[in-house]
């Protein structure tokens, strides 16, 4: 009898640990996150988002299924989404653009020059496989079209003048002029006389002529 109690207690306590370890090789089973699992409730999924399925993780999915998802469903979408949770999934995001920049300086200071401003893709940046931000990172214009002002510089003097006495001291002239080049656009005026004088046949003159 004794005998009997005694194998009694060691079956069922064998019975127990078996089915403690059975239970334990399942839960590891069921939280284990391998790349194979993780693609599988990633799948998984996202078919629950196309069905209608309202994440709690923040994804988002277009569906057009009027139905909604039976009570039984649902909880079969929540267990997936808590298993895609616990191994790390997240949602697809999109990359946005974040604000442009301010202009660069211009390139030039007159006659048309260009700028450019630039953005990021980084609000937000795309991640876990979302898309890439649409458009240029870039965008340039044209910048101080208006002309550029030209100061006016002198021309080489022309030819000196006859002179206007030929004994007893005359003078004569030359020019020059204020196109080399012309101002423009607001441009400064040339500095300076636009004529030069010298004296001439300052010889004295022989007693039979007269100066005027």
């Amino acid at each position: 009898m004794r005998i009997l109690f005694l194998l009694t207690i060691v079956l069922t306590a064998f019975l127990i640990v078996g089915a403690g370890r059975r239970d334990k090789g399942k839960k590891d089973k069921a939280v284990g996150c391998t790349a194979k699992t993780l693609k599988k409730a990633i799948k998984m999924y996202d078919s629950c988002l196309h069905k209608g399925f309202k994440s709690s993780l923040g994804c988002e999915h277009e569906f057009s299924v009027k139905k909604p998802l039976s009570k039984g469903n649902v909880k079969k979408c929540e267990k997936i989404e808590r298993k895609a949770d616990a191994c790390g999934h997240s949602c697809p995001t999109d990359g946005g653009w974040s604000p442009f920049s301010e202009w660069s300086d211009c390139s030039a200071e007159c006659a048309g020059g260009d700028q450019s401003r630039t953005r990021t893709c980084t609000d937000p940046a795309p991640a876990f496989g979302g898309e890439l931000c649409l458009g240029e990172d870039i965008e340039t214009q044209g910048c101080n079209l208006a002309p550029c002002s030209v100061d006016g510089e002198w021309s080489e003097f022309g030819n000196w003048s006859d002179c206007s006495a030929v004994c007893g001291g005359g003078s004569q002239f030359r020019l020059r002029d204020c196109d080399n080049p012309a101002p423009a656009d607001g441009g400064e005026d040339c500095e300076g006389g636009d004529t030069e004088t010298k004296d001439c046949n300052t010889q004295h003159c022989p007693g039979n002529i007269v100066t005027l």
